[in-house]
């Protein structure tokens, strides 16, 4: 099980840094034209538009299959929730924060708050949706359920764009990698610590698995991966000025880490409630998309408020 995971856990970082480094290659490139050429953004240029646009379609991409996943894990205990209907919302939901950018930066004429309209326009449809169907059976559980699939997966999903957004350039990709190594980090340090010198269980009625030593282990790491990732990140000029200090950079491990563990706990408490051990069978030895993005999920909104606080001196 352990090479399994080291396996293919080594071949999903590959996969993303191709991915992160791809993105950063054509945002810096765009960036470089932008401050030697005051024409960019005029109508038909379209050289900002491939500003962070990798990044943002993988994660467009992750929200739909994790959401056809999700849905899945519901149609196990019974429940039939507007699957098709979740994953375009949740794609969307993913894909305006890059739209919003393209408004600030390239003048592209957005309205306001569309975010927010997508969302209204997701409920509204939702309720459409399961009128369809002609049958009231569970009409207010699948509902629920959709719109609940469309919440922790398109809009919490759609935090990690806003987190490459912050930044422009490459300084942007790197955020999006210092946020996710921080927070898997806290997997990785919960996991091995936990295997060493677990003793004392968590939380045995939901996850029997986690231990109060992994725990601290995850924070711990997490804290000085975070540490270790502004240290670094001011060593590479092309990125300029990190997004935390130190102290922050700390306490911002600490919470990651804690959120992360809340997320993946929830996550279990989901599997659990269907009757199930794993959400899918989509990466070996990891279980399902949703085993993998649980904590990255829980922890991208209070992430993008972190780094919004952090370099609101800027």
């Amino acid at each position: 099980m352990l090479k399994q995971r080291l396996l293919y856990g080594s071949l999903m970082i590959v996969a993303i840094v191709g991915i992160v480094i791809l993105d950063g290659w054509l945002s810096q490139s765009a960036l470089t034209r932008a401050i030697s050429a005051p024409e960019l953004g005029a109508p038909g240029d379209t050289t900002l538009l491939r500003c962070a646009l990798p990044i943002t379609l993988l994660v467009v991409f992750l929200c739909v299959l994790a959401t056809y996943e999700m849905s899945h894990l519901c149609q196990a205990g019974g429940f039939r929730p507007a699957a098709h209907w979740a994953a375009l919302v949740s794609a969307g939901l993913a894909f305006l924060p890059w739209l919003e950018m393209q408004n600030l930066q390239a003048r592209v004429a957005i309205p306001i708050h569309l975010s927010l309209w997508w969302l209204t326009g997701g409920l509204l449809g939702t309720c459409l949706a399961l009128l369809l169907r002609k049958t009231t059976e569970r009409a207010l559980s699948n509902m629920a359920l959709t719109m609940f699939l469309i919440l922790y997966l398109g809009l919490l999903g759609s935090f990690a764009v806003r987190i490459r957004c912050l930044l422009p350039g490459a300084a942007g990709a790197g955020l999006v990698v210092y946020f996710i190594l921080t927070v898997k980090s806290s997997d990785i340090g919960a996991y091995f610590t936990g295997l060493a010198f677990g003793r004392h269980k968590l939380i045995p009625w939901l996850s029997p698995g986690k231990t109060i030593e992994g725990a601290v282990g995850a924070v711990v790491f997490s804290a000085l991966v975070a540490a270790g990732g502004v240290y670094l990140w001011e060593s590479l000029p092309i990125l300029g000025p990190a997004p935390l200090k130190i102290p922050q950079a700390l306490a911002f491990g600490a919470v990651m880490a804690i959120a992360g563990h809340l997320g993946d706990l929830t996550e279990s408490a989901f599997k659990r409630d269907m009757g199930v051990k794993d959400s899918g069978q989509v990466v070996p030895a990891f279980g399902g998309l949703l085993d993998i993005l649980d904590s990255p999920l829980f922890t991208a909104p209070i992430a993008w408020f972190v780094f919004n606080i952090g370099m609101g001196g800027r």
